[in-house]
């Protein structure tokens, strides 16, 4: 299988979600395409901006590149949050196939022009771009956002109109890293937004929320789902448990091959789980 754009690979995906999973070294990589590749459904490998602009990073992401254009599956390479145009161009340049310009921070129009501006030089090159409006609380790779601001329906549609963009986030309640309680959504923007735009909708903080609350997030229009601490914890957790179970062994083969196992398994499980038709199953 190829290479594909966020475009190509949403459109793949008949019914459901994909599943857009957080990369951070060469085990965790090869764990999200052996997931992928089980479940034998379209994948997209996720590496968050304030990982990638670390210097001596690049090299995550041209493994990634690789990694995915070998898949027996469909696979995006995706740099997610990106607050620049210019880190944007740094991930194109290094072969990624989307990329999300996050100026959800910004005021309206100046969010508008950043995301028309990186998304007029990615669809240049057949590179895919996801935005954001509204904003997410919570912590994601080091970086913390302290307040929300739910999305307002009419906003994003006007949004995706001026930027053309391929995917869009919104803010419903969600929140990046673990949740502090039960997550209220507001599912009545999903449902809003959905009825003005065509435009594909994206759910980041997925780590933490029921099925329930995918289910209904998927029926309403959702077409991507982002997850990250999940892959975190399936690593840190299996790696933690089999060098305590052996200290002194300072096993750094076997460890990491078993976290690396099991974050295969929560893609393969995620990616099965996003795919049904939830549309009809909930009526």
């Amino acid at each position: 299988m190829a290479l594909v754009s966020l475009k190509e690979i949403l459109s793949l995906q008949e019914k459901g979600a994909v599943g857009a999973f957080s990369t951070y070294d060469l085990f965790s990589a090869q764990g999200i395409i052996a997931g992928a590749e089980k479940a034998n459904m379209p994948v997209i490998l996720m590496i968050g901006s304030a990982v990638l602009s670390k210097p001596g990073n690049e090299e995550i992401g041209a493994l990634m590149v690789k990694l995915a254009k070998e898949a027996k599956v469909p696979a995006a390479v995706f740099l997610d949050h990106s607050k620049t145009f210019e880190l944007c161009m740094k991930a194109i340049q290094i072969g990624f196939s989307a990329v999300m310009i996050d100026g959800s921070y910004l005021p309206f129009d100046e969010n508008v022009a950043l995301t028309k501006k990186v998304v007029e030089a990615a669809h240049a090159v057949g590179v895919s771009v996801e935005a954001e409006i509204g904003a997410l609380a919570g912590i994601e790779d080091g970086e913390a956002v302290a307040d929300a601001k739910v999305t307002d329906p009419k906003d994003a549609a006007e949004f995706a109109r001026l930027t053309n963009v391929d995917a869009l986030a919104l803010s419903i309640g969600n929140a990046h890293g673990l949740y502090k309680g039960v997550p209220h959504l507001h599912y009545e923007v999903l449902e809003g937004t959905a009825k003005l735009i065509d435009t594909p909708l994206v759910l980041h903080g997925g780590t933490g929320l029921s099925k329930e609350q995918f289910a209904k997030c998927i029926d309403l229009g959702v077409k991507k789902v982002n997850i990250g601490t999940e892959i975190k914890r399936s690593f840190m957790d299996t790696f933690t448990k089999v060098h305590m179970e052996n200290v002194e062994a300072y096993d750094f083969i076997g460890a990491p091959q078993q976290a690396k196992a099991a974050v295969a398994k929560t893609v393969e499980e995620n990616l099965k789980f996003f795919a049904q038709d939830w549309k009809n199953s909930l009526k």
